[in-house]
């Protein structure tokens, strides 16, 4: 017998073997149920296990099964969508994780917007006080402060130019802006 032959003899060994694995799986999983079982069965609810006597013992027995057997609507329901619902299932699972990380998230945002809603607000106040305490100052700038005031006293362009070192248009043109109103 050659080292090909052996070989080939071990391979169809182990295919023997692999169907007759396959064959026991399938006949377990249609083993029908004895009447005692099948009144077990019934008692409990869908999805627990089955306790039953093991084979050769007596009532009397632990009664155990530690391979229990489903009843068969529900062994049924569970072959069939097992893979369905253990998707779903991790699905869930993936989703409640996600749905916390965004829940997190979002707690932490709601957080911010209130401390910067605070500053904001603080801010506001603070303008709002500055306001107020400042009087209102005229709209020339500090270099014409005093021009500005001796226009509206009412001197014309030439003494308020003499008296202030700026030229006679500056001056005339603070004159005309006192007497329209326009330096408020």
């Amino acid at each position: 017998m050659s080292l090909r032959q052996a070989l080939w003899i071990l391979v169809l060994l182990l295919l023997v073997l692999a169907g007759w694995q396959f064959l026991r799986a399938v006949w377990l999983s249609r083993d029908p149920m004895s009447p005692s079982e099948a009144t077990a069965a019934s008692a409990t609810a869908p999805g627990q296990p089955v306790m039953t006597a093991a084979a050769g013992e007596e009532d009397g027995g632990e009664g155990f099964d530690y391979a229990p057997r489903l009843n068969a609507a529900t062994a049924d329901a569970a072959v069939g969508n097992e893979p369905e619902a253990f998707r779903s299932t991790l699905e869930t699972q993936r989703l409640r994780r996600l749905l916390d990380g965004q829940q997190a998230l979002v707690d932490q945002q709601r957080a911010e917007i209130e401390t910067l809603q605070a500053e904001v607000a603080g801010l506001r106040q603070q303008l709002e006080e500055s306001l107020h305490a400042q009087p209102p100052q005229s709209m020339a700038s500090p270099e014409y402060a005093e021009a500005t005031r001796l226009a509206e006293q009412g001197l014309d362009a030439e003494e308020i130019a003499a008296r202030c070192g700026i030229s006679i248009a500056e001056a005339g043109l603070l004159v005309s802006l006192a007497r329209s109103g326009g330096h408020r």
